[in-house]
Parts: structure tokens; C-alpha cells; sequence
């Protein structure tokens, strides 16, 4: 067919061809970084060639499935085996890599020759641990701890069936429900005296942070500003009701007061533990139910589930801690001005020894069913000048009040807590029942 084509024809056709060609390998040779004609490749420091010559890292976020390792996540992320290594040297630093938690995300960037540039994780949401590749090439890690924002919330509810349920009901968390019981435990008892159509209101604290991907995100409840219980249906925060204030005292550390500024601490816990009901009460003859006899019973048993943590009701030294006869696995405490309490039938011990100082509220030891007992509960007995007393019957004195020369700033501050509120004391309930309000 060719030999049909005049000669001039078939070297213009050639000549076009052989343009298109130059075309092509110049386009080439332009995208795939070839050295062009007439110039040469110049000599480049060694610590900046590796960045100039690095293609662009890409992003890469994977969730963290239960069982995998760093190694496996960076090795699904296309990191060659050799940075692989040296990023989880460098987090060892910082961060044991083993505590990776499965549902957490991991953000790896690396570029299309495996070469890992960043390595990002966060423990928790104020907490961010990073592997980066320096200028020179090595991997170094830091911890960061991110800024919090603080906002302040208002929660009112009622009462319909237990405490815990309007709480949660209204969106927000058991850690806030502890954290106000906490506050409130030396006057309520809130296993038995809280009942229906009971009101309370928290002003609190929520801690956020900003997200990567922009946003904020909850970390935790910061401290309860103020916290107030009606008990009955009440239409005011009225002097029966029981409240509490944030304030700080001077050179101290922040505590909680009454309206009048008395000390919301009190030198006994009006239960040690969280218990389902009282199974016994203190009584000069009860009759027992192993023994079958009459028998006095000096003390209270808390019916609990066998492992339930025991507290020290109050601060004090450990006077005897093994067995005891019928009590089983028993400690016992000495406390200030002639008291002591008495804990028994316990499962097992908290790490005390004779003569050890607890704090109140310190776990002391584990419900069980050791001793004489039909089930696993806590007996509880209280002692003044070594005779048994009915703990649910005293009237525990208070922490020291706010002095008198602060007392105008209390009474100010307290004023404008109870004002965000919305419960000043001759006030109605505002906010609607089971609403949580931020306030700005």
C-alpha cells in the first residue's frame, strides 16, 4: 500500500508524525519531572532533598476495631514498615500505644511513597497525642491539652418516680446526678427520702472543646454552681427547701454553703453506701434469724448487692480491720469527739491497715454476706463514748462556716446564683418541668 504513495507524501506524513512524538515525550517529560535538554539536575542538601522531592501527603482517618494495634492500623494505612516502626517508638514516648480504644478514630497522613508525615490520636477530647516528621526526617511526638470552654446550664425537673429517672429523662448523665447527690448526702438521704412530686433544681457547668472537623464536643461537667431540693410540691425555693452555693473562701479551696453560710459539709454521711433498702433497724430486741432468739440489733443493715463499695462515713484512723464473730469481715473506725463506726459482713477489705488515716468517703471495704447473715448486706453500727447510737437519728454538727468578714461576698454571690436559677425566694418555679437550659 505504501509503495502506492508518492515519496514526498511519505516523508511529509512522517515529518508530522515524528512532531507529534517530540509533542508527547516534551508533555512527559514536563509531568514526570525528567531532566529537559540543555540543563542539568543541581546538587541539594540532604535534609530538604527527602521534602522537596516528597509527593503531597494525603489524610487518611480509620475507626479503631477492638484487638487492633498500632501496627496494624498504620500498616492498613499504606505507611512502609520502617516509619511504621519508628512512629510507634516515638509514640511510646508520650502514650503506651496498647491503650489505642477500640471506637476511637486514628488520623494518619502519608504520602504515596509510604512515608508517614503525621500521626494524630486523642485519648480523650481535651487530650491530643501526635507523631509529625521533622525537616530532617525524624518522627517526634507531643501531648497537647486543648482548651476548654466553659457554659453554664440550668436543669429543673420533678420527681415521678426516682431521682435517677428525671435526671436521665431529661438528657442528661449519671455523673451529674452523683456529683449533686454528692453535694446533698449529710441532709437527704437519697435512697429513702426523696418520694413523688419532689423538685430540684442544678446550675452547672459544661466543658467543651473545639472538634478537628470544626464544632465543639462535650468533654465533661464542670463544677455544680448550685443546687437546691424541695421536698413536696412547693411553689418557691422557699426556706424549707434544701440549698446549696459554690463559694470560695479566702486562701481555700471551694466548698459548698446553706443561704445562711454554714458549712454544707457535715462530720457524717448520712449512709455509707448505695443501698437498695434498709433490711434492719437499730432496736433493743429483734429477733434474729439464725440464732432464733431475741436479740438486740445495734446498728442498721443496708440490704446491697455482694461487691457494693463501702465508705468511711466520716474521717478517722482504721482500729480494727479481719474478722469478728458473728460480723464477719469487719473495720472499724475511730473518729473525733468520742466516736466510731462499725462496718460488717463485708466481702472484702479496701488495701488499710490498722492505724491508717481515712478520709470521709473513702472506700473502706465490699459488701457480702460474711458472718452470721442470711444474705449480703451491710451492718452498720455507730459508737459514742463506746455505746451503739441509731445512725439515722443523729443530727451530724457542721464543717466550719464562711467567716465574717466574707460574708457580704456569699451573700452577693449567692443572691445572683439563685437569680439564674430563676428561684429567688419569693419566686415561683420558672423553667418548665424536665428542662435543661443553657444559659449564656
Amino acid at each position: 500500500m505504501l509503495k502506492q504513495i508518492p515519496y514526498w507524501r511519505r516523508a511529509l506524513l512522517g515529518g508530522v508524525v515524528l512532531l507529534k512524538l517530540s509533542f508527547i515525550l516534551r508533555w512527559l517529560s514536563i509531568d514526570l519531572g525528567l531532566p529537559k535538554a540543555g540543563m542539568h539536575s543541581a546538587h541539594v542538601a540532604a535534609d530538604t532533598t527527602v521534602l522537596a522531592m516528597t509527593p503531597p501527603a494525603i489524610m487518611i482517618e480509620q475507626t479503631i476495631r477492638y484487638g487492633q494495634t498500632l501496627t496494624t492500623l498504620l500498616e492498613q494505612s499504606a505507611v512502609k514498615p520502617n516509619d511504621a516502626t519508628r512512629a510507634t517508638s516515638a509514640l511510646q514516648k508520650i502514650f503506651d500505644p496498647r491503650r489505642l480504644q477500640a471506637g476511637h478514630s486514628i488520623r494518619v497522613a502519608v504520602d504515596s511513597a509510604g512515608a508517614l508525615h503525621q500521626l494524630l490520636y486523642r485519648p480523650s477530647p481535651e487530650i491530643a497525642v501526635t507523631v509529625e516528621r521533622t525537616a530532617n526526617g525524624d518522627l517526634t511526638s507531643r501531648c497537647d491539652t486543648l482548651a476548654m470552654k466553659s457554659e453554664i446550664f440550668l436543669l429543673s425537673g420533678e420527681v415521678e418516680s426516682t431521682l435517677y429517672d428525671a435526671v436521665i429523662e431529661s438528657d442528661e448523665t449519671p455523673e451529674l446526678l452523683l456529683a449533686f447527690t454528692d453535694i446533698l448526702q449529710w441532709d437527704i438521704d437519697f435512697f429513702i427520702d426523696t418520694q413523688r412530686g419532689d423538685r430540684f433544681r442544678i446550675l452547672f457547668e459544661k466543658l467543651f472543646v473545639q472538634k478537628p472537623e470544626g464544632g465543639s464536643a462535650f468533654v465533661r461537667y464542670g463544677r455544680i454552681l448550685a443546687a437546691s431540693y424541695d421536698p413536696g410540691l412547693t411553689s418557691s425555693l422557699s426556706k424549707n427547701s434544701i440549698a446549696a452555693f459554690y463559694f470560695t473562701p479566702e486562701n481555700s479551696r471551694g466548698v459548698y454553703f446553706d443561704r445562711d453560710g454554714k458549712s454544707f459539709q457535715k462530720t457524717f454521711l448520712k449512709s455509707p453506701l448505695n443501698y437498695r433498702r434498709i433490711s434492719s433497724h437499730f432496736s433493743s430486741g429483734r429477733f434474729h434469724p439464725i440464732l432464733k432468739k431475741l436479740r438486740a440489733h445495734t446498728g442498721v443493715d443496708f440490704a446491697a448487692a455482694t461487691g457494693t463499695p463501702v465508705v468511711a462515713s466520716a474521717s478517722g484512723t482504721i482500729k480494727e480491720i479481719g474478722w469478728k464473730g458473728g460480723y464477719g469481715n469487719c473495720v472499724m473506725i475511730e473518729h473525733k469527739n468520742h466516736f466510731a463506726t462499725l462496718y460488717g459482713h463485708l466481702s472484702r477489705f479496701a488495701d488499710l491497715k490498722i492505724g491508717e488515716t481515712v478520709e470521709q468517703g473513702q472506700i473502706v471495704g465490699y459488701v457480702g454476706s460474711t458472718g452470721l447473715t442470711t444474705g449480703p448486706h451491710l451492718h452498720y453500727t455507730m459508737f459514742l463514748n463506746g455505746n451503739p447510737i441509731d445512725p439515722l437519728r443523729i443530727q451530724p454538727a457542721s464543717g466550719d462556716p464562711i467567716p465574717a468578714e466574707r460574708l457580704a461576698h456569699f451573700f452577693q454571690q449567692r443572691d445572683a446564683l439563685m437569680l439564674q436559677m430563676g428561684a429567688l425566694p419569693d419566686s415561683v418555679y420558672g423553667p418548665p418541668l424536665w428542662a435543661s437550659r443553657h444559659l449564656r
